[in-house]
């Protein structure tokens, strides 16, 4: 059995622990030690990293009472140094004990328990009982994890086969001698994960953003350097916002709500004025000689070229519009006879190197070179009926 100094001192860093047995498999080497700092992964809380004897710790594997450490190179027998990515671990550690401050707020407050918990890599969560959480119960919780966390209270680990005393939040998993986790006169739960020693150690916590899950509700939260981090980076975006607009810091949503509005009817003016101008262009191609038109456009949207395309065939006339960026689009329409462009579709999107299909009558794809659009005008002008021949 593997001795496991994480579960009675979370804050050892190194250590020096006896090869207990080693072995190679798939070019990787697992090592069995007498005791270990490192925690493997389990109950929402990912495992630690760090070395051995120098080695980057690549895996850690719960089997059975033991501990496997899995390294890349063969670390030797005897004795190995552990060292422990510690600013790693307290992350973990300050994000577990915040979950725990958490969930008994939460259900003292909404009477809503816990039912999943887990540690991302930017943030943690905790799935709820509870179709919804309101911006001002957000706060209210808040508000309430602060003030138990200034409050400083201890936090202990204990072990015990007697459960008949203790005021556990959650009914453990396992029968007999569990570990306990108790933040001193508010929260007990059976946990074998890492801890702070200290409600103040957890430093902020700010639930940074909710989504529904089933019935559920999930909250996404972060504490101690990771809120810090979180401030920081709002800090900023909302400095860099003020800079731009140049107003008060609690004007700029709804000065950037005006921004937003203005510019989308700008964008619907614009679009108005695009699809008239394209209007204009399809009837004058239409009153033009000729039974092809060709038009090249930029910035334009592919429901344009629909739009300019499906006028000139209604008119009769064949067209071949597209435009070679922003993007890259091409349509083929048959306004005329009965020539079928699907035979022709894939010799038009390999000189266009590009990728499209339609129908009899009209074509549409992506272009991604347009060097050989005029070998594409020579392909239609061989196979649309009424169209003069290739270009001499």
């Amino acid at each position: 059995m593997t001795e496991k100094i994480y579960h009675r001192d979370a804050y050892c860093r190194e250590v020096m622990a006896i090869v207990a047995g080693r072995e190679c498999r798939e070019g990787r080497w697992r090592l069995r030690l007498q005791r270990t700092i490192f925690c493997p992964e389990g109950g929402g809380q990912p495992a630690d990293q760090g070395t051995i004897n120098d080695l980057p710790l690549l895996a850690l594997e719960a089997e059975g009472d033991d501990i496997i450490h899995v390294v890349g190179e063969d670390p030797g027998g005897g004795q190995a140094s552990l060292r422990l990515d510690f600013t790693r671990r307290f992350d973990h550690m300050q994000q577990h004990t915040a979950q725990h401050l958490l969930s008994q707020v939460l259900l003292r407050s909404l009477h809503a328990p816990t039912l999943s918990f887990a540690i991302g890599p930017e943030h943690s969560s905790i799935e709820i009982g509870r179709p919804a959480v309101s911006e001002d119960e957000t706060r209210a919780l808040e508000e309430e994890c602060a003030r138990l966390a200034f409050a400083a209270l201890p936090v202990r680990v204990f072990e015990t086969d007697d459960v008949s005393a203790l005021h556990l939040r959650k009914a453990p998993k396992v029968r007999g001698r569990i570990r306990v986790v108790e933040i001193e006169g508010f929260d007990q739960s059976a946990c074998g994960g890492t801890h702070v020693r200290n409600s103040a150690e957890i430093g902020p916590l700010k639930i940074v953003r909710t989504e529904r899950v089933r019935a559920n509700v999930r909250l996404y939260y972060a504490a101690g350097h990771r809120a810090l981090r979180d401030h920081q980076l709002k800090h900023d975006v909302a400095q860099r916002l003020q800079r731009l607009v140049t107003q008060p810091l609690a004007a700029i949503p709804e000065h950037v709500e005006a921004l937003l509005k203005e510019r989308d009817e700008l964008r619907r003016a614009l679009k108005k004025a695009l699809r008239r101008e394209m209007e204009r262009e399809a009837a004058a191609a239409a009153a033009a000689a000729g039974t092809l038109a060709v038009r090249e456009f930029s910035g334009c949207e592919p429901a344009d070229l629909r739009v300019f395309a499906g006028a000139l065939m209604a008119a009769g006339k064949h067209v071949l519009a597209y435009q070679r960026s922003h993007p890259a689009h091409v349509i083929i329409g048959r306004g005329c006879g009965d020539f079928d462009l699907r035979l022709i579709s894939s010799r038009i999107f390999a000189l266009l190197a590009g990728k499209g299909g339609g129908s009899a009558n009209l074509l549409e794809g992506r272009g991604g070179d347009f060097s050989k659009i005029n070998e594409v005008l020579d392909l239609l002008r061989l196979s649309l009926p009424d169209t003069p021949g290739p270009r001499a």
